[in-house]
């Protein structure tokens, strides 16, 4: 089942505020097993918003309209939607009476201009605002069901959960299963060539975005494909590249590796990232639960046992082949892994680079610990 998301306002398009509706419903219908295949925005020009709206209706099942339902001159939605599936606007005497109810028990009172949003397409579903004034409604084109919502995100939700999410959940709509991997030291073209080349052709919709310096390979499975098979097609050639599954900050793995070692003094050494490994730190609130010292420089002094030093340097940075290692000393325990060892140079002064060796340490380091605690087990 196909949908589009189509926001109205002048003030979405200008940037004068964030359209947080259009990705709160796009989780919600996704959640429900939609395929939400367009985001369109509008200023509130009747002859744009015509023109999106007929567009949509060819393109997909269900529309979701939001914005331009309140009672000012710029507020046209109702109009355009009654124009694009060829219905007169109603006047409902029963709203105008509940409006002004609603508004007296607020202490607010009712104007002419406040009719406007007592008008409705003949023929439709008029929705329930449980929060505001402003009532939603359905009409319907041939095939095509458009859903009409108020711009106000709390209005939105609470329409969208009284009068649509119990018909949307009665759809039983079959969801594809999404699979998602977060890979760290290939680039996005990369993994794209690898993965198409073992599930391309399968007719599965594959996804890629870069998050430098992260790729993430999204590939949503039927529930008529048996998804054993493709997962390990995919694991077969990015596998080792893979760090997580998408949900949540990958650098975590690091976090929550440290939180094994609640007893430890812990000091970092950076020679590499020029400052964006203490940022990633800070992120991941590594100094809000451990007491933690840092130093950009190689002499950090002895180390006792209950001592562990995290560290990221390169061996040589006039050599051709700079070797760049995270390496962790627990107590008088030293393990290094090396991050790089190219037969190229590298600009480690890019702070590009920078941030990748920063986030390509803290995955290091937990490997390391993890190995360290199956050892002492």
């Amino acid at each position: 089942m196909k949908a589009a998301i189509f926001t109205i306002g002048t003030e979405v398009v200008d940037g004068e505020i964030v359209n947080t509706n259009a990705a709160w419903l796009a989780h919600q219908l996704d959640h429900y097993g939609f395929s939400v295949t367009h985001h369109i925005s509008t200023s509130d020009t009747e002859s744009d918003m015509k023109e999106v709206l007929e567009w949509l209706v060819r393109k997909v099942d269900w529309v979701f309209v939001s914005g331009g339902l309140g009672p000012t001159s710029d507020d046209r939605t109702r109009n355009v939607v009654a124009d694009v599936v060829g219905k007169k606007l109603v006047y409902s005497e029963e709203i105008w009476n509940q409006l002004g109810e609603n508004y007296r028990a607020r202490g607010f009172t009712v104007t002419e201009d406040h009719k406007q949003q007592c008008y409705f397409p003949e023929n439709c579903t008029k929705l329930e605002n449980p929060v505001g004034s402003a009532l939603g409604f359905v009409s319907e084109i041939q095939d095509t069901r458009i859903i009409v919502l108020p711009g106000p995100p709390s209005e939105l939700k609470g329409v969208f959960a009284h009068g649509v999410e119990p018909g949307i959940q009665a759809l039983r709509l079959k969801k594809a299963k999404l699979v998602k991997w977060v890979c760290l030291g290939i680039t996005e073209s990369g993994a794209a060539e690898k993965v198409e080349e073992a599930i391309g052709g399968r007719n599965l919709e594959i996804g890629y975005r870069a998050d430098i310096p992260y790729v993430h390979v999204k590939v949503w499975i039927p529930e008529d494909h048996a998804d054993k098979p493709i997962i390990e097609a995919v694991n077969g050639v990015i596998g080792e590249f893979s760090v997580g599954t998408g949900t949540g900050d990958p650098g975590r793995v690091f976090a929550e590796a440290l939180a094994r070692l609640p007893d430890y003094r812990i000091r970092f050494s950076d020679l590499l990232s020029g400052g964006q490994l203490i940022a990633r730190l800070g992120d991941l609130n590594v100094f809000d639960t451990h007491s933690a010292g840092f130093s950009n420089t190689s002499e950090n002094g002895s180390l006792n046992e209950k001592s562990v030093l995290f560290s990221l340097g390169a061996d040589d940075r006039e050599s051709v082949r700079v070797n760049v290692r995270a390496g962790v000393r627990l107590g008088e325990h030293t393990t290094n892994e090396v991050l790089m060892d190219p037969p190229y140079t590298v600009d480690l002064s890019s702070p590009r680079t920078q941030r990748y060796y920063a986030e390509q340490a803290l995955h290091a380091w937990a490997r390391i610990l993890r190995e360290m605690n199956s050892a002492s087990e």
